[in-house]
């Protein structure tokens, strides 16, 4: 009788211990931020938005020029007005479309580059996973760990990163 508790004992000590979770998390924000072509890809968005803000300025000088223009000269016809309004009109419509256009652009950017960065911060941490044997690995950035049980891997990341 001693022998099969001592044995159940054992038996269910062992499945225990072979059924125990490791579970670890990681700032990816901060490791994100870390990444050296994070600076390249904040370069590469502010040129993408200095281009596209020279772009639109032009845009805005025509339509002002256009404007002073046609407030300015008294000269002109009932015909050439309404041509004119309509013109001026027309720009304002251009101008407000590529607006929404370029903010569109540039955050598609944004979100091409930061996904990108993601992507490899995500990767290294299933390696991390897979080498210290984690069952999970939470996103602690994001502000849904609700309790910080089990270990930080940021280090191990940013180490096999190389950051």
């Amino acid at each position: 009788m001693k022998r099969i508790i001592l044995l159940a004992v054992l038996t269910i000590g062992v499945m225990t211990q072979s059924m125990a979770q490791k579970f670890g998390h990681a700032n990816f924000e901060e490791i994100v931020s870390l990444l050296p072509e994070r600076a390249a890809a904040e370069k590469e968005v502010q040129d993408l938005q200095k281009k596209l803000e020279a772009r639109l300025n032009s845009m805005v000088e025509a339509y002002q020029t256009k404007t002073a223009d046609f407030q300015s000269d008294t000269t002109l016809t009932s015909g050439m007005r309404t041509s004119l309004r309509n013109e001026i009109a027309d720009m304002e419509k251009r101008i407000q479309e590529f607006q929404q256009t370029a903010y569109t652009e540039i955050e598609n950017k944004q979100n091409e580059l930061m996904s990108k960065m993601i992507d490899k911060v995500r990767a290294a941490a299933v390696e991390v996973g897979k080498a210290d044997s984690y069952t999970y690995i939470f996103d602690a950035s994001n502000g849904s760990l609700l309790y910080a049980g089990g270990e930080d891997v940021t280090p191990k990341i940013k180490t096999k990163l190389g950051i």
